[in-house]
C-alpha cells in the first residue's frame, strides 16, 4: 500500500510541474509571448476605451446650434420698429393732412408763450397787464364761449398784437379719447372750428382769420383730425413742448421750475388764463428767469416763420 502510495504522488508531481509554468508567463507578459491569449482577455477591455470616436463627435455638435441663433438675431432687424414710430407724429405732413408742431428746430433762443382762454375769465386781464409791461407778444388758444363772455379781453389781445389761435367753439375732444364720448364727425368739427371763427369776427370787428393755426382741445387728435383740418383751412396743429400743469394744481414756483426745466430754443409752453391755475402769478418769474437765459419771446406765428 505504501509503495502505490508513493507511486502515485511522484507521477502526480510532475504534472502539476507542467502545468504552473505555462500559467505565468501567460499573465505578465500578454502582448509578446502569446498573441493568442491577448485577444481572449483584452477584446473587452480594447473595444470600449477606442475614445476617438465618441470626443470627435460630440464637439462638433455644441459650435452649430450656436452659430445658428447667433445670426437670426442679426436677421430679425428689430430697429425698424422704433425708426417707424417717429414718422406718424408729423414734423412734415403728409399730403392732405394737417402737420404737427411741438416745438421748432432752431439754435435761436426764442420761445413761444401760449395760454388756452376756455374755461372762465380768471386771470386773463393780469396776464395781459404783465405782457404789455414786459412787451412781450403771445399766443391765445381762443374758444368761442370764452370770446361771447369776454369780448373786451378778446378785442384787447387783438389791438394789443397778440395772435390768437382756433380752439373750437365749445372745447369738446374730437376724438373723444379724454372725454370718454364718440369722437366728433367730419361735419361736427368743422361746425366747431367755423362757429368760433364768425363769433371772433363778430367781437372784433375784424375778418382777419386764425387759420391756418389750430389747437386741439385736450391736446387730442389722431389721423383722421389731421385730415379733417385742411377742410377748414387749418393746417398746422399747434401742440406744446412744456406744459405748465398749473391747470393741475401747481404751485407758481413749481410752475415756474418746470417750464425752465423744459425750455429750449424753438419751444412752445403752454398755460392757462383760468382761475383754478396759477399760471398767472408764475409769469414774472418765469419771464425774468427766461430772460436771464438769453431768451427772447415771439408768438406760434413768428416762431413758424423763424424755421422758414
Amino acid at each position: 500500500m505504501r509503495r502505490s502510495c508513493l507511486l502515485l504522488l511522484l507521477l502526480v508531481v510532475p504534472l502539476v510541474g507542467c502545468s504552473g509554468p505555462q500559467a505565468f508567463p501567460s499573465t505578465p507578459t500578454p502582448t509578446p509571448s502569446s498573441p493568442t491569449a491577448t485577444p481572449t482577455t483584452a477584446p473587452a477591455p480594447s473595444t470600449p476605451s477606442v475614445p476617438v470616436a465618441t470626443p470627435t463627435s460630440r464637439p462638433e455638435p455644441p459650435p452649430l446650434p450656436t452659430a445658428t441663433p447667433i445670426q437670426e438675431p442679426t436677421a430679425t432687424i428689430p430697429p425698424p420698429v422704433p425708426t417707424q414710430r417717429p414718422a406718424p407724429t408729423p414734423t412734415t405732413a403728409p399730403s392732405g393732412e394737417a402737420m404737427v408742431v411741438e416745438r421748432v428746430q432752431t439754435d435761436e433762443p426764442v420761445i413761444a408763450l401760449t395760454f388756452d382762454a376756455g374755461a372762465d375769465r380768471g386771470y386773463a386781464e393780469q396776464i395781459l397787464d404783465t405782457l404789455a409791461s414786459e412787451g412781450i407778444k403771445a399766443t391765445f388758444g381762443m374758444t368761442g364761449r370764452w370770446a361771447e363772455d369776454n369780448p373786451d379781453l378778446v378785442r384787447r389781445m387783438v389791438e394789443e398784437g397778440h395772435q390768437l389761435i382756433n380752439h373750437t367753439y365749445s372745447h369738446p375732444s374730437f376724438t373723444g379719447r379724454s372725454t370718454g364720448q364718440p369722437p366728433l364727425s367730419t361735419e361736427e368739427r368743422l361746425a366747431e372750428i367755423r362757429r368760433l371763427e364768425e363769433v371772433v369776427a363778430e367781437v372784433t370787428g375784424s375778418q382777419e382769420t386764425m387759420r391756418p393755426y389750430f389747437r386741439p382741445p385736450y391736446g387730442d387728435y389722431d389721423e383722421s383730425v389731421l385730415r379733417d383740418l385742411p377742410l377748414a383751412g387749418y393746417t398746422v396743429v399747434v401742440m406744446w413742448s412744456v406744459d405748465s400743469l398749473g391747470w393741475n394744481g401747481l404751485s407758481a414756483q413749481e410752475i415756474t421750475d418746470r417750464c425752465l426745466a423744459g425750455a429750449e430754443p424753438g419751444g412752445i409752453i403752454l398755460m392757462h388764463v383760468g382761475a383754478q391755475s396759477a399760471d398767472a402769478q408764475a409769469l414774472p418769474g418765469l419771464i425774468a428767469a427766461l430772460r436771464a437765459r438769453g431768451y427772447r419771446f415771439v408768438t406760434v406765428a413768428e416762431l413758424l416763420n423763424l424755421a422758414g
